[in-house]
């Protein structure tokens, strides 16, 4: 019986045992069970046990770790002093340097025509040639010409100017020379270089007046009444020198006669008073001198006069009238000379004028070509109320707005990478010129785009130009014509601030409640804040420049974050 002490095994339990075994094989697993829980709840005992000995018992190493003040609750970084640089990134718009609205003002050649699209040959993307017309309204064409003078009015035969001058060296450039006239005097070369452009190009070009050929006509109609006038009054100047000259010799022939007369008197007068007694009879003889003859030519009563001019009126001789006559026809000639001048003059007028002249709605000039289409807004059979095209001219350029934190790290001559993510297309540049001032002005260095008149209005500049500071991206080589228009991106490459400057990551940089900028600095557990001027950003970094002399300085620690309750850095 003593070997089943501190047992749950009975005497009677191991009898039956080994009396049935079928009671016995179910007992057998049960006690192997309990040993097993037993052994179990002993193992757990003695890991605690371990446990607790071993937050009772330390290291020397783990003593003296715990013994060290606690780690610090903030993550630094030290404040450099070094160029910073950065590749900046912003959006661009593809632009020419000059894009014109065409609104063929007064468009329609024929008075009572209405001003109708007849002829669209364009759409967007197109390029345009010089000389090409871009579109027709009620049959009339609008040219594309070379020139940067804006189209203020009609150029017509005898006109002056600049627009001119412009005008004779677009046809040169295409072939049609304005041969013999001088510089801006639209001349007869120029009328002919305008009739041989417009033949080439299947027009008829518009005349000066409607009625310039009736007006030459009757100009050279009056020429020649007055050319007659002066034929007629010569004659009657000849006339009446022929007269006065016949007058002057009757009244010589006159006066000689006279003076033979008063001569053959005198002798005999002498040859009676030689022939006389010394004494006369009483009472006297009788006068024996003839009695004087009336003096000739002067229209006195006599037979001696001889023949000569027409009498001439009392008081007057005959040399003094035809003297008179011939005065007066030489003023005839004179006046009628001035007449047939002022006629002539008038003919020259008329054939200035007239011929063919080149109205403002039938010009668009553009200051490069191919020039390209970048909308169209009209067409074919609408009638013209607003723009019809619009076209852009000159080399493409790019556009965009730098932020104030860029505007320091991009300057002119940077290098810069074009994108277009619609096409694909990439391509290489410079930076041409940043605006001192955000807005919409022009950088300093950009060529302004030309305004235009007559019909066409300079657009106005979109895009991302508009906002920040405006920069201008010149290519290395000619833009696809497929860009313009786009908003493309903007790489600098290698940007950077003008020299070393201090730099704190960005994350060093804070606001205070009052408006202040501020970075902490981090030395011997002390926080101590540093107002601050921020400058230039790139990479993550930014420049600031401390407002007192030596709060700041390169190597100092500045507070960039916290850390979290794990120790990882937290910002």
């Amino acid at each position: 019986m003593a070997e089943f002490e501190g047992s749950d095994v009975t005497p009677e339990a191991a009898a039956d045992d080994e009396v049935g075994g079928e009671v016995g094989g179910e007992r057998g697993v049960r006690r192997r069970r309990r040993a097993l829980v037993l052994v179990m709840a002993a193992a757990v005992a003695l890991a605690g046990g371990g446990v607790a000995a071993s937050t009772m018992i330390k290291s020397p190493a783990q003593a003296a770790a715990d013994s060290e003040p606690p780690a610090p609750d903030v993550l630094t970084a030290a404040v450099e002093k070094r160029v910073l640089t950065d590749s900046v990134v912003i959006r661009g718009q593809v632009s020419a340097g000059q894009s014109v609205d065409v609104a063929p003002a007064g468009g329609g050649g024929a008075t009572g025509a209405k001003p109708v699209v007849t002829k669209l040959p364009l759409k967007v993307g197109d390029q345009v040639q010089a000389g090409q017309s871009v579109l027709e309204v009620a049959g009339r064409p609008v040219f594309a010409l070379h020139g940067d003078l804006p189209v203020y009015r009609d150029l017509k035969p005898g006109a002056t100017g600049q627009d001119v001058k412009q005008l004779q060296q677009a046809l040169k450039e295409l072939g049609f020379g304005s041969d013999g006239d001088a510089e801006g005097t639209y001349g007869t070369g120029t009328k002919e270089a305008v009739k041989k452009f417009y033949a080439a190009r299947g027009y008829d070009p518009m005349p000066a007046t409607p009625d310039g050929d009736a007006q030459v006509t009757a100009a050279q109609d009056a020429v020649t009444g007055g050319e007659r006038a002066l034929a007629d009054a010569k004659d009657a100047l000849k006339q009446a020198k022929k007269q006065y000259d016949d007058a002057v010799a009757a009244a010589r022939q006159q006066e000689l006669a006279q003076q033979q007369a008063q001569q053959q008197q005198t002798q005999q007068q002498q040859a009676q008073q030689s022939a006389a007694p010394t004494a006369a009879p009483a009472g006297g003889p009788a006068s024996t001198a003839p009695a004087p003859a009336a003096t000739a030519g002067t229209g006195r009563s006599g037979t001696t006069g001889g023949t000569g001019p027409a009498a001439a009126p009392a008081g007057e001789s005959p040399v003094d009238a035809a003297r008179t006559a011939a005065e007066t026809a030489q003023k005839q000639v004179t006046r009628a000379t001035e007449d047939l001048a002022k006629l002539r003059k008038k003919v020259t007028d008329a054939k200035t004028s007239s011929g063919p002249m080149v109205p403002a709605a039938e010009l668009l000039f553009l200051s490069g070509f191919p020039a390209r289409v970048d909308a169209v807004a009209g067409r074919i059979g609408g009638e013209v109320s607003g723009k019809v095209l619009t076209v852009s001219a000159g080399a493409l350029v790019v556009k965009g707005g730098l932020s104030i934190s860029d505007k320091g790290l991009v300057h002119p001559g940077q290098t810069v990478e074009i994108l277009s993510e619609v096409t694909g297309v990439k391509a290489a540049g410079k930076v041409g010129a940043v605006a001192d001032t955000p807005g919409d002005g022009q950088p300093a260095g950009a060529a302004p785009g030309a305004g235009q008149g007559g019909g066409q209005n300079q657009a106005p500049a979109q895009g991302a130009a508009a906002n920040g500071y405006p920069m201008v991206v010149q290519p290395d080589a000619p833009l696809d014509p497929r860009l313009a228009g786009q908003d493309v991106r903007l790489t600098v490459q290698a940007a950077s601030s003008a020299g070393p400057v201090l730099v704190v990551p960005l994350s060093a940089v804070s606001a205070t409640a009052d408006g202040r900028t501020v970075v902490t600095v981090y030395e011997n557990g002390q926080r101590r804040r540093v107002e601050v001027t921020p400058g230039t950003v790139g990479g993550g970094s930014a420049e600031v420049r401390p407002l007192g002399e030596g709060t700041l300085k390169e190597g100092d620690q500045v507070i960039v974050g916290v850390k979290d309750a794990t120790g990882a850095g937290a910002k």
